[in-house]
């Protein structure tokens, strides 16, 4: 692989530069005010450097880029910087801490940790999957569940549209996908709950003690598909563990873990973020709603570069010592590619704190890049796709309650609300 730009070879004798992670910079990027409105804290990052030191919860200090330059450099150049410790003179997993229970251990050993040609392998197995439901041709189905959730809110004044709409639907959705029973759809909804109602260090702790608890779920369910098997992944997933490719027991069960939460959890914040976004742009929403067959696909890559739900990568190590866009790097530190500043950038977006739905070209990182882009992203245009169009169809006078002061989760790296009140306004709706 050739070099990136911002790359250069190092020069053994050469002085490392003055930023450095023992000095990381004092940046909140947990709290409600940057949940709010992230844009001044992504320009004082930027002001700062292409690349920063800053410290994390859980992670510590660690390299972060800030511009879109930086950003896809360091996600595109996967043999630079890399998952696996062993590949950078380290142990374990980028990220992962010796304290974390052994339950988040075994369920980070899924293809978002692994280098080549490991990730090849197991993505390829999940490509496969996939492949075998064409995901366009779900639409029909995705605005029949989308029709049915807008239906049992009817006669309701006030609803929590995150809870009952934005997580039901990607749910329900990816729940079919994997062929998981009913029984079981009802348990995985009721820890994802509590999952999206986490707030702080304490709240992420908490919710690593109760994984356990789905862990056991979902091996039973895997013997149950192994003993009579059924239409979904993970009678497909089964199957390739069968043809013999390798797909062993915990990467089998990481692998069901990793598509159900990374399947329904990022697209209930974009589909949430993005009527927050329409509510608070009306004269960007009109636009939409005269004519939402024409303007919706280029409308949702809009909203998933202004809500940026996943703030930031995985963190990765440096492979080998090297100078990355103004700073020096050594083997074994921690960087992270940050998306949501680099979609921020004034040299690739103008006026990026403006949300523009007819913004073209529209060369955002919401779904990463790489060979870790986004295995969902299509599945996830589609169903915040639909999720708008229904939604609006059915009550384009709704009005969020408390705009001003959102519920944000102040879980690390993910910019997702807890909650959204809306008011339905039957008498205006369409349905009305």
């Amino acid at each position: 692989m050739g070099q990136a730009a911002g790359v250069a070879p190092v020069d053994v004798s050469a002085r490392r530069a003055e930023a450095s992670l023992e000095h990381p910079l004092k940046i909140d990027l947990v709290g409600r005010a940057f949940k709010q409105d992230p844009y001044p804290t992504f320009a004082k990052m930027r002001a700062a450097g292409p690349v920063i030191p800053v410290k994390l919860p859980f992670i510590g200090s660690i390299w972060m880029t800030t511009t879109h330059a930086a950003a896809l450099a360091a996600v595109k150049d996967s043999e630079l910087f890399v998952l696996e410790g062993r590949h950078a003179g380290k142990s374990g997993v980028a990220g992962m801490q010796w304290w974390m229970p052994k339950s988040i251990r075994l369920l980070a050993n899924n293809m978002l940790t692994k280098d080549e040609p490991d990730h090849r392998r197991l993505r390829k197995l999940v490509d496969k999957a996939f492949a075998r439901r064409g995901i366009l041709e779900m639409r029909p189905e995705v605005e029949q569940l989308a029709d049915r959730l807008l239906d049992d809110l009817a006669g309701e004044g006030e609803v929590d549209l995150l809870a009952r709409y934005a997580r039901r639907l990607p749910l329900y959705v990816i729940c079919d996908l994997l062929g998981l029973r009913e029984e079981d759809r009802e348990a995985f909804a009721a820890w994802s709950e509590r999952l999206a109602g986490v707030g702080g260090t304490f709240g992420m702790l908490r919710t690593f003690a109760g994984i356990g608890g789905m862990v056991k779920l979902l091996r039973a369910e895997i013997e149950r598909v192994r003993a009579a098997p059924r239409d979904g992944l993970i009678s497909e997933l089964v199957r390739a563990e069968a043809d013999g490719d390798k797909l062993d027991e915990n990467e089998l069960l990481s692998m069901v873990f990793l598509l159900l939460v990374a399947g329904f959890e990022t697209t209930t914040n974009l589909i949430a973020g993005a009527i927050v976004d329409l509510e608070q742009n009306p004269d960007q929403k009109a636009w939409l709603l005269a004519a939402p067959d024409e303007r919706m696909e280029r409308a949702v890559e809009e909203l998933a570069r202004h809500v940026s739900a996943v703030q930031g990568t995985k963190p990765r190590y440096a492979s080998r010592d090297v100078d990355f866009f103004g700073v020096h790097i050594q083997r074994g530190e921690l960087m992270m590619a940050f998306p949501a500043c680099a979609d921020a950038d004034p040299d690739v977006f103008d006026e990026p704190e403006r949300l523009k739905l007819d913004r073209f070209p529209n060369h955002h990182l919401a779904f990463s890049s790489g060979i870790h882009f986004c295995l969902g992203m299509q599945l996830a245009r589609l169903e915040t796709q639909v999720a708008i169009d229904r939604l609006y169809a059915r009550y384009p006078a709704l009005k969020i309650v408390g705009i001003d002061a959102l519920n944000y989760s102040l879980r690390p790296g993910i910019r997702g609300l807890r909650s959204l009140g809306v008011r339905l306004n039957h008498r205006m709706s369409a349905a009305a």
